[in-house]
């Protein structure tokens, strides 16, 4: 047995199974994405820490895409004013 199956073992094991879709385009633990995928996967929400690092991994990538939407506002905003003029 490799270690890749081992690794599939003990996500099964902790209630996070990969889907073949996953393996099938690529996400293991040697993926960033995969290993995240994994982790959050695994975050129990029964338990008060796992939803504050639930909270925190949202933040940490939604906040990012929210000022980024705010900014192209912005700039799209004041294109439209500056042409209006």
């Amino acid at each position: 047995m490799n270690d890749d199956e081992e690794f599939v073992r003990h996500l099964q094991s902790l209630g996070v199974p990969l889907s073949p879709e996953q393996r099938r385009i690529g996400l293991d633990r040697n993926t960033e994405e995969g290993a995240l995928l994994a982790f959050s996967a695994a975050l129990r929400p029964d338990n008060t820490v796992h939803r504050v690092v639930a909270w925190v991994l949202l933040v940490a990538f939604g906040l990012p895409v929210a000022l980024s939407i705010a900014w192209l506002l912005r700039q799209t905003a004041a294109w439209l004013w500056g042409q209006a003029s």
